[in-house]
């Protein structure tokens, strides 16, 4: 993807082609206040924020959620330099409440829920649980700001939702949810089912809708089409004389010799009027012919009037009928249930897609996000997934990917000669032994004997581990140039893939990746990303998976729609195999707790480190 589109509520907690779209970036790292006693019958609060360039050695009290957070994360190889207790764990300025007090059932409403770090609005974001996520948690604690007129709940893993901002809780048993979202498969690279829109003004919905309010929207998109084309010019009029233009009236000239027209003799003669006939020589009429009038009876007068009246009735109240259905009609079109801020989607955007529903003869999408859109409007999406791998324990340099078509590899025979083995797949991930030279060739050779030509290898080169980053550190090297992507803890490369970072663009819309040093500051288990550009149009993709943002807009993510890693492609972006991106966002940090959606980086739980070069 390119510059992705910040979330709107990370874009507030710090704060959705292959595309990033440019918008206000937040802070690199969100700013924890000190803990403040309240009474919650939570537990002994954790000790205060530690800054990143001091990681705390005090292990924070872990919930059996985060346990659960953190075994997803891959396995690494044994380090010389171990972690220190609660490393990559949030750090919740008020603690974790003790797991007796989790006793109310909660349920988020909203596409984006808020994790405040304290029970007050104006507190830092930690995070945000997703729409129709079920949670347990506290009793209600009052809004130290007393801007959450229903008050706030305490979760499992520490801070606080407020329910008058689209969560619902019930003490006696789950809140019920009309059609509840399927959760993000989170065993799995891709995390949802996606659909592609297949034709220009599809209505998103907020509820399923019936012929009229489809037959509307369909209307109000003719309009908006029609508003945005440009408008034709009038055709020119043509002239009457082409020596000489009409007159102001538009009457046209009398001929005159020099008008280049026929002269008088050759016109056709004109027809004389008609004249008037003379009363004279009008026929005669015989009056006694005439029929009498016909005299109606009191009885039949009185019908006379009453079906009249019945007529005149019957027509004011159809006049009335009409006038309330158009009225309907203006009311009904005026409050449209579309999606407010993308009510019509263009063929090629992409969805995710929950289960089917049937409604008054039409057949629904039910989005993750909540909305709907009718199946025939949308088709499900494939996707793909090339990933690189992690390295074997002990191994280390030389290690790269196979990138020509028809690469093999040998073997070294009994006779001292070369002999074909297999032939190797394009792109597929080699690590080696050691290096030879054989004829003249160099010769990289794999641990089991297999030797690759050099030439067929794109290999990772070694990178020395920033400043800012401690030993035990897990950090990511983008190499721009090979289009390569190597994992570190501490010194020790431990994962490498191929990307797709920031095509050139044009001078006067460059989608380059930026280079320097940076800090995760949020990650998103899926993230929308769309934008309008002019060199590619617009594109819009809902729950692009496992984004980490280290940069304003732009991020690490998984990218199922397309193939071509270890080439430029996105809009600034670093593309990555879903499977890659997964376990990249299970490894970096701050660690993802168990039930939520997304998290900051905040102080004391500083995000990994990203070098781009």
């Amino acid at each position: 993807m390119s510059r992705a589109r910040r979330p709107l509520h990370l874009i507030a907690a710090v704060a959705i082609a292959g595309a990033c779209e440019r918008s206000s970036p937040g802070p690199a790292v969100v700013e924890v206040a000190p803990p403040i006693a309240i009474a919650t019958g939570e537990s002994d609060p954790s000790p205060a924020a530690v800054p990143p360039s001091t990681p705390a050695v005090e292990p924070p009290v872990v919930s059996a959620q985060t346990q659960v957070a953190t075994a997803q994360a891959p396995d690494t190889q044994a380090l010389p330099l171990e972690e220190p207790p609660g490393f990559g764990e949030i750090r919740p300025p008020l603690g974790r409440p003790a797991p007796e007090t989790l006793t109310v059932h909660g349920l988020a409403g909203f596409e984006v829920v808020a994790i405040h770090a304290q029970p007050d609005l104006s507190s830092p974001r930690l995070g945000y649980l997703r729409f129709g996520q079920r949670v347990m948690v506290t009793p209600r604690v009052d809004d130290q700001g007393k801007e959450c007129a229903k008050g706030f709940h305490g979760l499992a893993d520490g801070g606080f939702v407020c329910v008058s901002k689209g969560f619902t809780v019930d003490e006696a048993k789950p809140p019920y949810m009309y059609l509840p979202p399927p959760p993000p498969r989170l065993d799995d690279p891709i995390p949802y089912d996606y659909g592609a829109i297949a034709k220009d003004g599809t209505p998103l919905w907020w509820r399923m809708a019936d012929d009229e309010e489809i037959a509307l929207a369909g209307q109000r998109y003719d309009a908006i089409v029609a508003a945005a084309a440009p408008a034709e010019p009038e055709p020119a009029a043509k002239p009457n004389n082409p020596a000489r233009p009409r007159r102001s009236d538009d009457t046209p000239d009398p001929p005159t010799a020099d008008d280049g027209v026929a002269d008088a003799d050759d016109t056709p003669p004109v027809e004389p009027a008609t004249p008037e006939p003379r009363a004279a020589d009008l026929p005669d009429v015989d009056d006694s012919e005439a029929p009498e009038p016909i005299e109606l009876t009191p009885e039949q007068l009185a019908e006379q009037r009453r079906r009249k009246e019945a007529a005149k009735k019957r027509a004011e109240e159809r006049a009335k009928a009409d006038r309330e259905q158009q009225q309907a009609l203006a009311r009904k079109a005026a409050r449209l249930p579309l999606n407010s801020k993308s009510p019509f989607l263009e063929a090629g955007f992409v969805i995710t897609l929950g289960e089917k529903v049937r409604d008054q003869g039409h057949t629904w999408w039910r989005t993750t996000r909540g909305a709907f859109v009718q199946s025939n409007r949308a088709w499900r999406k494939s996707t793909s997934d090339f990933h690189g791998g992690p390295l074997p324990e002990g191994a280390g340099f030389p290690f790269g990917f196979v990138m020509e078509e028809n690469a093999s590899a040998s073997v070294m025979s009994k006779r001292g000669k070369l002999e074909w083995k297999r032939k190797l797949e394009f792109r597929e991930f080699l690590v080696f032994a050691h290096e030879v030279e054989i004829g003249s060739r160099a010769y990289l050779v794999t641990a089991d004997g297999l030797h690759v030509r050099s030439s067929d290898l794109r290999l990772a080169k070694p990178a020395t581990k920033p400043e800012q980053v401690r030993p035990y550190e897990r950090w990511i090297d983008v190499d721009l140039e090979s289009q390569l992507l190597v994992a570190y803890q501490g010194d020790v490369p431990v994962y490498a893939t191929l990307v797709s970072t920031g095509k050139k663009g044009t001078d006067e819309e460059s989608f380059l990746t930026p280079v320097g040093k940076f800090r995760i500051t949020t990650k998103h288990m899926s993230s929308s990303m769309e934008g309008n550009t002019a060199s590619d149009g617009a594109y819009s993709i809902q729950d692009v998976p496992w984004a980490m943002f280290f940069d304003g807009n732009y991020a690490l993510h998984g990218a199922f729609w397309h193939s071509k890693f270890g080439a430029r492609r996105s809009h600034g972006c670093v593309n990555l195999g879903p499977t890659d991106a997964r376990w990249l966002f299970l490894w970096t940090t701050p660690f993802v707790p168990s039930a939520w959606h997304g998290v900051s980086a905040h102080e004391g739980a500083p995000g990994s480190m990203v070098v781009i070069h």
